[in-house]
């Protein structure tokens, strides 16, 4: 089981180390304080420093599980933006989705030759359903040798190419 997939133990995991550095310092400041730094007239002004430290630490700890929880909320929206590429391939028709497929399944990249081999479709049907594809911004189209390679927008990447 990965850290990242593992909520809870990654929230421990903050707690923990936030505490464990709030101890520390706890310590440290209490040990120069009753030790090292002063004797009893000069304690209570250090104790000001004290309380001052310990409410950072807080503030510190209140930042943390602040950061979880929005970092977690916008994760799983990420996550269902990736997860969605086979709902937006149904707002193509037939050739379209079978070319937009085709061309995700090759990693947003693919030259046409190689396009009608995968699909199975007619080189006249393939190059109409491009032009179309193209003229909606959805695909670019450049010369490669004696055919085409055909690229989904960069802009489309993101959402449809995991």
């Amino acid at each position: 089981m990965k850290l990242r997939d593992n909520k809870f133990l990654q929230l421990w995991l903050i707690l923990g180390i936030v505490a464990g550095f709030g101890a520390v310092l706890f310590f440290a400041v209490t040990y120069l304080n009753s030790n090292v730094i002063c004797d009893l007239d000069c304690k209570l002004k250090h104790e000001v420093n004290l309380v001052l430290v310990l409410l950072s630490l807080f503030g510190l700890f209140i930042g943390s599980l602040t950061y979880y929880f929005i970092s977690e909320k916008y994760e799983k929206k990420i996550t269902k933006i990736h997860k969605d590429v086979n709902l937006t391939l149904r707002f193509f028709d037939g050739e379209d989705k079978c070319i937009i497929k085709s061309i995700v399944d090759c990693k947003g990249k693919i030259t046409q030759s190689k396009l009608a081999k995968d699909t199975g479709l007619s080189r006249v049907k393939i190059s109409r359903s491009l032009k179309r594809l193209e003229r909606k911004q959805i695909i670019t189209k450049s010369p490669n040798g004696m055919t085409n390679t055909i690229e989904i927008e960069t802009k489309l990447k993101d959402l449809l190419i995991e």
